[in-house]
């Protein structure tokens, strides 16, 4: 083999080692990938970090690339016991149907702000009866930097530091995404919402409702 597989291979295991597990601990955190890349003690490069985040993100749930669909998954992760050869057992995982898997029928809901309580509000109170059951908001930042780069500097201009870095950290493809309505999201929606730079959807699994602004 090739001394570049050796060198890449090494560059992998050293970056997993010294920096990987600190990102995606500070990503769970909702950081930054500018405050992520001040603070971790391994140097890396920006992009580096912003590709780990990204992925860890998605593999998360934290971010999705479709419309929330279901409730239940649709595949389960089960451990099957092995027999080797002599005798020895193992167990290796195996992705099967899962039984409980459904869809779900979205209560769609279009939120007038002429005769619906104040935004804010009426998304907060939505969020608490939602409980801890995920909830997810569209995302169109990707859309915008392509196609109306304007909007999103007008957006980006609304923001305080933290909410504008976490946003413009982020590698934002062409297309809706769905990120988690976190605390973070949920902040940074009402305010381009109030400014009138903000149309999409919510989606709140527990209620089974998605909301159309």
């Amino acid at each position: 083999m090739s001394n570049k597989y050796f060198e890449n291979a090494l560059s992998n295991f050293v970056f997993d080692v010294a920096g990987g597990s600190a990102i995606c601990h500070m990503a769970d955190k909702g950081y930054s990938v500018k405050y992520i890349k001040e603070n971790l003690k391994y140097p890396l490069p920006f992009e580096k970090i912003q590709k780990t985040v990204w992925e860890h993100l998605i593999e998360q749930k934290i971010l999705l690339l479709d419309e929330p669909a279901a409730k239940i998954p649709k595949d389960k992760v089960v451990y099957v016991e092995k027999h080797g050869k002599y005798g020895r057992t193992s167990f290796c995982a195996v992705t099967v149907p899962n039984k409980d898997y459904k869809d779900i029928i979205w209560h769609e809901i279009f939120y007038n702000k002429d005769n619906m309580r104040p935004f804010t509000s009426y998304i907060t109170d939505k969020c608490n009866i939602n409980g801890d059951n995920a909830a997810y908001v569209s995302c169109d930042f990707g859309i915008w930097k392509s196609q109306d780069l304007h909007k999103f500097q007008m957006a980006m201009d609304i923001l305080d530091n933290r909410k504008r870095e976490y946003i413009e950290g982020m590698p934002w493809i062409m297309h809706r995404v769905y990120h988690k309505l976190d605390y973070n999201m949920c902040e940074i929606l009402c305010i381009l919402y109030e400014n009138g730079l903000y149309n999409g959807c919510c989606y709140f699994i527990g209620l089974e409702e998605k909301i159309i602004f």
